[in-house]
């Protein structure tokens, strides 16, 4: 077959690699988005979890701080007498301010009213164990209501727990009654 040449084909392989080139960066570029939402994901999570271990870390300095000064006429509703871990103060922002390295944990103490009835028990204002009758308050320590926000890169986290003095007037023990924590 000598007849006539067949056409030229010399541009055809420079095409096909100019799509070869476009398909691949397209992969890329999804890969790309994938790979940076699921880093963003990452440190979203490390943020939480750094906000949630410094509203922990809140909770077990409440603790020390009950076991240095468990008297509940400084961490009750009357501002004159609170300390500065106090939920309400006389003229300032309530709660202690505690800094861990890039985080803040604020941390309140509320001394809770010893509980009479049912109804009182389920309150949020008062203890969550009732007095013995007869009695004006426990015999046996105070229960106190701690709440502490870790905030770490605009993450925040709150943790909310009761703690429960052992009673004695000399820097005593305290036990966790409850503990939950609250995501914001």
């Amino acid at each position: 077959m000598s007849g006539r040449p067949l056409r030229e084909e010399s541009g055809v392989a420079l095409g096909l690699a100019v799509i070869v080139v476009l398909l691949l960066g397209m992969l890329a570029a999804g890969l790309l988005a994938v790979v940076r939402a699921d880093l963003e994901g990452a440190v979203q999570a490390n943020r939480g979890q750094r906000a949630f271990n410094l509203a922990d870390a809140g909770v077990q300095a409440a603790a020390g701080q009950l076991r240095a000064d468990p008297s509940p006429e400084h961490y009750d509703a009357d501002a004159a007498e609170n300390t500065t871990w106090a939920y309400i103060q006389a003229g300032g922002a309530p709660g202690e301010e505690i800094t861990l390295g890039e985080g803040v944990a604020t941390v309140t103490i509320r001394y809770l009213i010893p509980a009479r009835t049912a109804e009182q028990q389920a309150d949020g204002d008062h203890a969550p164990e009732k007095v013995l009758a007869g009695r004006l308050d426990y015999p046996d320590g105070d229960f106190f209501l701690i709440v502490s926000e870790g905030s770490s890169g605009g993450t925040r986290r709150k943790v909310e727990a009761i703690l429960h003095t052992d009673g004695s007037s000399d820097a005593g023990g305290v036990s966790l009654w409850s503990w939950r924590e609250v995501y914001e």
